[in-house]
C-alpha cells in the first residue's frame, strides 16, 4: 500500500448524501461503480492535522458507504432487521484511516440494525481484514467458477 495519501476520519464528519453524490462518487472509486441502495453515507474532511497526513481541502468528499433497506424475517419469536453494507469506497489513492469505522458507526447509530452483512472479495489486498477489525464475523465462503467472496455479519445487541 505504498504510495497511498492518508487522512484520518478523526479529521472528517459524516453527512447523508444523495443518490447522484454517491453515484458519481462510486463510479470514479469503486471497481463496481453504484448500486441500488437505502442509505447513502459521505465522509467529508473537515479539517487538517497536518502531522502524518495529507492536507485536503475542508468540503472534501474522501469516502462513501452504501447500505441496503431492511430485510426482516422472524427468528426465535423475534423480528430481526439485517442490512447489508453494499459499498464502501474512498478517493483512489487515498486511505481513510478509520473511515469504516466511522461511517459504521454513523449508519448503526441511525438506523440501529439487528445485523449487517456484507461481502468482501477473497482475492482483496488485506483479504477482509478489515470486517474482523469492525466486529464482523466470518460466516461463509462462496465459491464460484470466476470468483470467491468471503460472507460477513455482525451482530448487535442495545
Amino acid at each position: 500500500m505504498q504510495g497511498l495519501e492518508t487522512i484520518f476520519a478523526r479529521n472528517c464528519v459524516v453527512k447523508r448524501i444523495d443518490k447522484p453524490t454517491a453515484a458519481a462518487f462510486m463510479a470514479a472509486a469503486h471497481r463496481l461503480g453504484d448500486t441500488g441502495c437505502r442509505y447513502r453515507y459521505g465522509l467529508y474532511v473537515s479539517r487538517s492535522t497536518g502531522a502524518a497526513e495529507t492536507e485536503f481541502e475542508a468540503g472534501t468528499l474522501v469516502a462513501v458507504a452504501e447500505f441496503s433497506n431492511a430485510r426482516r424475517w422472524l427468528k426465535e419469536g423475534r423480528k430481526i432487521s439485517s442490512y447489508e453494507w453494499i459499498r464502501y469506497a474512498s478517493l483512489p489513492g487515498v486511505r481513510v484511516t478509520g473511515g469504516m469505522s466511522k461511517l459504521l458507526n454513523a449508519f448503526v447509530e441511525e438506523v440501529r440494525p439487528d445485523d449487517i452483512m456484507s461481502y468482501c472479495d477473497a482475492s482483496a489486498e488485506d483479504g477482509g481484514n478489515a470486517y474482523i477489525q469492525l466486529g464482523f464475523e466470518l460466516e461463509d465462503r462462496i465459491e464460484r467458477e470466476s470468483f470467491t467472496n468471503l460472507k460477513f455479519r455482525k451482530k448487535f445487541t442495545y
